[in-house]
């Protein structure tokens, strides 16, 4: 099957399930703004639209995008939703809220930009129970189709469940001239999806959980693009960066037809999200996603190497409680997604204490590995963030021993089962977690 004929589509799978691809167009060209009008008519019966937006994101497209509508007869206002302490707005209990305040007379919504602004508009969209498309502003993120919101609650990073958008909109000229930060972190996260997929496939081996191999597949024919050419991303090369586009989507299209994000986000994930949530809790600055992922991908593929190695695996017991000198005041929240997980870890070490699993395990999960140094050279080429020192936390570089910590706790801020936790259970975590970092992020 085509990738563009899933869209709108109801497909039965090999994995046993019936797929459908609520995203029923993806439109990515010169004239994809012309095009809006018409989407709005389609998809919006009283033809109000309201375009979300930061302050950035309208001047690039949405005040163009705003004029298009006017022009075609549509009505079609606009909501700049506000920087936070002077950073970019944050995904987040409190700004869903005045977003729902300020959306409810709307009849579709346009989010005007990347992450942030596709999770909020997502969320108020889902909601109130009104249709959505996104304009894309940048190749930064795999998350433009997707039905999840990844967002803070009550301090702690979850994922959940909403409505994935109607059309997906770029125009080839704004994604290519998009700060290159934004794009290479685009780069950085969908070079998750290896490390994401192993950590998939080890929860089925363990525990029998959903997967999905078609889903896995999807991204095969474009990956080499990028993969094996990184230099055509700096290049600012048109086939790269469609490429790349079109990677993030149909990533995004992986997660909501499966309806997990699995397909694209694991351990690496983990360590990603704590960063946000320290932050979140020292009131500081984080740096974007992707970059986070993508540096958090190498040493998660650097560490499934390590593991991999061992012959005869022996099985420690984990802490049985968080580290409240990590967490600090996160600690209550974290400590009820750490006490829920402890059960797998225990049902884990136990499967693979059996004769012959470890070395089936090792077997039914090389397919889905890239070696580490493939994913930090294609970072490096790229010009993207490969070292834990090209982040920043707080406007400044990362330090390693912040870094190593960060990885050594991730595992225990979400329930999910990864690569990390295997590494606690046979003692690869706390005691060589900082040479990996050394020998593969320095």
């Amino acid at each position: 099957m085509e990738l563009t004929e899933l869209l709108g589509s109801s497909f039965d799978c090999a994995c046993g399930k019936q797929h459908t691809v609520p995203t029923e167009e993806f439109i990515y060209g010169e004239d994809s703004f012309e095009l809006i009008p018409r989407l709005i008519n389609t998809y919006s019966t009283q033809k109000r639209c309201l375009i979300i937006a930061d302050t950035r994101t309208y001047g690039v497209a949405g005040r163009e995008i705003e004029g298009i509508c006017e022009t075609g007869g549509v009505r079609c206002d606009h909501l700049i939703v506000a920087d936070a302490g002077g950073e970019s707005p944050a995904v987040d209990d409190r700004t869903r809220d005045v977003l729902l305040q300020q959306t409810t007379d709307a009849s579709l919504l346009i989010a005007v930009g990347s992450g942030v602004i596709n999770d909020l508009t997502k969320w108020a969209a889902f909601l109130q129970n009104i249709p959505y498309i996104v304009v894309a502003t940048a190749a930064s993120m795999n998350g433009y189709g997707s039905a999840n919101v990844a967002a803070t609650i009550d301090g702690l990073k979850v994922l959940f469940h909403a409505a994935a958008p109607k059309a997906v909109i770029a125009r080839p000229d704004i994604i290519i001239k998009a700060p290159y930060e934004l794009s290479s972190a685009g780069l950085g996260d969908v070079l998750a999806k290896p490390v994401s997929s192993a950590d998939w496939r080890l929860n089925n081996f363990l525990f029998e959980d959903y997967f999905c191999e078609f889903s896995i597949d999807l991204l095969k024919d474009l990956e080499p693009v990028y993969l094996k050419n990184p230099e055509k991303i700096r290049s600012h090369d048109p086939e790269g960066f469609k490429a790349l586009f079109m990677a993030l989507f149909y990533s995004s299209v992986a997660m909501t037809i499966t309806g997990t994000s699995s397909p694209a986000s694991g351990g690496e994930h983990l360590i990603s999200h704590t960063l946000d949530m320290l932050a979140a809790r020292d009131k500081c600055s984080h740096d974007l996603h992707g970059r986070q992922v993508g540096v958090s991908s190498i040493v998660m593929a650097a560490l499934y190497e390590r593991t991999l190695t061992i012959e005869q695996p022996q099985f420690l017991e984990p802490p049985p409680q968080v580290d409240e000198s990590f967490w600090g005041g996160l600690t209550p929240i974290v400590e009820k997604e750490y006490q829920a997980k402890l059960p797998k870890m225990a049902r884990a070490a136990a499967i693979l204490s059996q004769p012959g699993n470890w070395e089936a395990l090792k077997t039914t999960l090389s397919p889905h590995l890239l070696a580490a140094r493939k994913l930090k050279g294609c970072l490096q080429q790229a010009g993207a963030a490969h070292r834990y020192s090209d982040l920043r936390y707080h406007n400044v570089p990362v330090e390693k021993d912040f870094f190593v910590a960060v990885v050594n706790h991730a595992n225990q801020m979400r329930n999910r089962f990864t690569i990390l936790d295997i590494a606690v259970l046979l003692g690869v975590m706390e005691e060589e977690t900082e040479d990996l970092i050394k020998g593969w992020l320095s």
